[in-house]
């Protein structure tokens, strides 16, 4: 594929991701005074999340008044063209409890189409991001730079795989229960780390050979959909077919048939069981 041209400097959307991330970062040292429920009980937003996301839209939006903005808090889908796809924070129930893993995502689309791709992980400082056309890339907070590529692991029982269990999985029968203790004695271990963006990020760059959830909202997945399509791997629904917003399940992996074919006949039956 050959690279998008995109509206606006990539390192400009760089810089603004670690203005947000540094102003979460900076707000969890203070102590965060409201921490509140949105659709349930585990559903979490503090203040830093709408903090984030306001300096967020204001800083993309200066980048190119013409491009919308689409985020978490908002949550107003934009009708142009061109849009921001934001979380402004990725994990909060992570941040909240003062667990440090949680992201800044940052996705460019042009409708359906990702364009650019990046993502924050905290509060290490880590980034990945991603051009179309241009490969995923991951920058360490010492200033190395290195180009990703999804695991070599032939088999699912070669690799880690990540999950997610969704905010309602006490409330609802479809909760992932069962579709994680199928999976766990297939491959060499499971990992629920709290932040779908990051797990994405963490296929692109090889930790995870796949990673499988349910429930997954557009600012989710937007900037991860990219980095694991342009570091080599495939993103489908839990039918396999290419994945798309508002679809029940997402499989992201390497691609290989003996990890996502066998992750998607497992996620399958245990929810045919």
């Amino acid at each position: 594929m050959r690279q998008a041209k995109l509206p606006v400097d990539r390192n400009d959307v760089i810089a603004i991701a670690r203005q947000a991330g540094q102003l979460t970062v900076e707000m969890q040292q203070r102590g965060l005074n409201t921490i509140r429920s949105k659709a349930n009980a585990y559903d979490l937003v503090t203040e830093a999340d709408v903090a984030s996301e306001k300096l967020l839209a204001e800083k993309l939006t200066a980048l190119d008044p013409a491009i919308g903005f689409w985020g978490e808090e908002s949550n107003q889908p934009p009708d142009t063209e061109l849009y921001w796809l934001v979380d402004p924070i990725d994990g909060t129930t992570n941040y909240a409890s003062g667990v440090p893993w949680w992201a800044v995502n940052v996705a460019l689309y042009r409708r359906t189409d990702p364009l650019l791709a990046v993502t924050l992980h905290l509060p290490y400082g880590e980034i990945f991001w991603a051009e179309a056309g241009g490969g995923a890339w991951r920058g360490w907070a010492d200033g190395r730079v290195e180009q990703m590529r999804v695991s070599a692991a032939e088999s699912l029982g070669a690799g880690l795989v990540g999950t997610g269990f969704p905010t309602h999985r006490g409330l609802h029968g479809d909760n992932n229960f069962r579709e994680f203790v199928r999976i766990s004695p297939l491959c060499r271990d499971v990992r629920r780390m709290g932040s779908a963006a990051l797990d994405l990020a963490h296929v692109a760059a090889g930790i995870y050979s796949s990673f499988w959830e349910g429930f997954l909202n557009p600012w989710d997945v937007g900037a991860g959909l990219l980095l694991v399509q342009e570091a080599g791997g495939i993103v489908t629904d839990y039918a396999g077919n290419p994945y798309a917003f508002g679809a029940a399940g997402l499989v992201a992996s390497n691609g290989l048939p003996g990890v996502h074919q066998v992750l998607l006949e497992n996620i399958q039956a245990a929810r045919e069981g």
